[in-house]
């Protein structure tokens, strides 16, 4: 969950267009801290619809000195703007109740989604019960996210240690991607989450992880993911990129192997999950249907451990082949000595016909680079699908020397696997990720969410 934050701690909005024309900006307000004061907040996500912008947060008990509430209990808590993300609501927990008579001491990995209706659904993972029993759920909230009035489990019997779950609402109904081992699971609902069923629909490699999906105009589903050939995420190689394709209202789906990548580098604290570093991948399309696969892999693609990099695919033929763009990070454009910083967590989005943005976090600001400071998100954007790049990256993330896990070059430490990314109504680029001042957290180093739209 999340890579196993060892107490079981990657998702974009999905399906959004840019409008023609637009790029990211490179003036817009500054970051917008999210959550609590006191955090302790992680890994979140966003879906945005007309004017709502939905913000989810996995929370854990913060430091409450400055607002006792941020000693809230442990949950997905939402927060939501009418405003391109200016004001937000207070957070609030949404979910808590129990389901099926269970529940479950810790929740994990948001994924959101909104339908044409305007209902906005929550994925989560329900966890902390005896034997690793885990459950998906899919909360739904009928009032713009204010309330979660029901709730529903999508797999269809006992999930222990399922993960990555990742939700996409199509004109045919909800689908949900989640992973337990070498399990590939799709589950379906055409009741508004309601009712769910589960297929297997691969069993391949060692530990598999869903990491984001897109509608097409046709109304088929396709998911990334990226999977483990072994139980450590070790090897060269290590990884092998899938996306799956799922036709309208039905669970049939087909599988293609985009790629592969090195083992990624070990975390500089111990008690990181076992893969949290290891290469993972995000996908996006563009109006004209175009997919893009945003990809991790080693500055030496095969030499284990190799300092990670963010490369490009696209598809213009609905997934069922890949051309390989290249390189989009320039990490090393300043600072980065010798190249051994890190880009990871990498995020794609598209827009109209051409228009792709991609977002990813380094350390290139390291000083020293120990992969203990200097961090930051930056976002990079093409018109012509990722042939070329309008220019030099642009830092989304700030700094505010009120949060102390943030500093002049940037933050100490990511705090998540996997950012929010969506297209706000000006038309550019929205973003939302975790800081932290280390991989434990908690209350006495608290990490942060924050969030930016670049307009």
């Amino acid at each position: 969950m999340s890579r196993i934050r060892v107490v079981l701690a990657v998702a974009f909005l999905l399906g959004a267009m840019l409008p023609a024309g637009v790029l990211a900006a490179q003036t817009s307000p500054s970051p917008l801290r999210l959550g609590y004061c006191g955090g302790d907040d992680w890994e979140p996500t966003l879906a945005q619809s007309g004017r709502l912008i939905v913000a989810a947060i996995t929370h854990y008990q913060g430091d409450p000195t400055c607002d006792p509430a941020s000693a809230s209990p442990q949950a997905i808590y939402i927060q939501t703007s009418t405003d391109g993300g200016a004001h937000w609501t207070a957070p609030h927990a949404a979910w808590t109740g129990p389901l099926d008579g269970v529940t479950y001491p810790r929740q994990a990995d948001p994924s959101l989604a909104i339908d044409a209706s305007g209902n906005v659904y929550l994925a989560f993972l329900g966890y902390g019960l005896n034997g690793g029993h885990t459950d998906v759920v899919v909360a739904k909230s009928s009032d713009g996210g204010a309330t979660f009035s029901t709730a529903a489990k999508t797999n269809a019997k006992d999930c222990k240690n399922c993960d990555h779950e990742k939700l996409v609402a199509a004109p045919s109904g909800l689908y949900v991607a989640y992973s337990q081992a070498a399990n590939h699971f799709i589950a379906l609902s055409t009741d508004g989450g309601s009712t769910w069923t589960q297929s297997t629909v691969l069993k391949a490699d060692v530990v598999a992880f869903a990491e984001g999906g897109v509608v097409d105009a046709h109304g088929n589903v396709v998911f990334a993911w990226a999977d483990c050939q072994s139980s450590s995420c070790s090897g060269s190689p290590a990884v092998d990129y899938r996306v799956s394709r799922t036709a309208p209202g039905t669970l049939a789906t087909s599988f293609v192997v985009v790629g592969t990548a090195v083992q990624g580098p070990d975390c500089p604290f111990s008690s990181c999950g076992f893969a949290y570093w290891s290469p993972q991948d995000a996908i996006g399309i563009d109006a004209a249907g175009t997919l893009y696969l945003a990809a991790g892999q080693g500055q030496s693609s095969t030499t284990r451990k190799s300092p990670p990099i963010v490369n490009l695919f696209s598809s213009a033929d609905g997934g069922a082949t890949w051309t390989a763009l290249g390189r989009v990070d320039d990490k090393d454009a300043s600072g980065c000595a010798d190249s051994t910083c890190y880009a990871l967590f990498p995020t794609v989005i598209g827009g109209s016909a051409g228009q792709v943005s991609v977002a990813w976090m380094d350390d290139r600001a390291g000083s020293p680079i120990d992969h203990m400071n200097g961090w930051n998100v930056w976002l990079r954007s093409s018109s012509d699908g990722g042939v070329s790049w309008t220019g030099p990256s642009v830092k989304v993330s700030g700094y505010d020397p009120s949060q102390a896990q943030e500093q002049p070059n940037g933050f100490l430490f990511p705090y998540g696997d996997y950012m929010g990314m969506g297209i706000n109504r000006c038309g550019a680029p929205m973003l939302v990720w975790g800081e932290g001042q280390d991989w434990v957290g908690g209350a006495s180093h608290p990490g942060h969410v924050e969030f930016r739209s670049m307009c």
